[in-house]
């Protein structure tokens, strides 16, 4: 008996599944590529808006004894952050310490059972981590 070239339906299925997880793994290397590459863009630009915070700290905006948010106006109007000015010790020489942490800010998803959603910007946000500090110190005569 002679054997018909060509490949036989057991042979047929394990190639489909060899081909079928290397497309898998494929996809998952792919998918946490372009998670990782959204995640660092995220943490690039909190730590530009902390430099830019820093930078206005003592000229643009003023340092008070306590922690206070900053508003985000212009530009950084739209960005899901918030920016809070901590100020730290006091030196020898009167100057001050301070750090500017940025904070990712995400959408409150707890809602009651039986609710109707926030209208359109009123929904509430929920702290996230701290994505970027900057310290920095504010000399005596208001410059950095």
């Amino acid at each position: 008996m002679r054997r018909a070239d060509g490949f036989t339906l057991l042979e047929m299925l394990i190639a489909l599944a060899i081909f079928g997880l290397g497309t898998a793994l494929l996809m998952q290397s792919a998918w946490s590529g372009a998670w990782s590459a959204r995640q660092a863009w995220g943490e690039t630009a909190a730590l530009r808006l902390a430099q830019s915070v820093a930078a206005e700290v003592g000229v643009a905006l003023p340092l008070d004894d306590r922690p206070r948010d900053v508003g985000l106006d212009g530009p950084g109007a739209g960005l899901p952050y918030r920016v809070k000015i901590v100020p730290g010790r006091l030196s020898a020489t009167g100057d001050r310490d301070y750090r500017v942490e940025v904070r990712e800010m995400k959408p409150d998803v707890t809602r009651e059972k039986g609710t109707d959603a926030a209208p359109p910007g009123l929904a509430t946000r929920a702290e996230g981590p701290v994505l970027a500090t900057v310290t920095n110190r504010l000399l005596m005569d208001g410059t950095q």
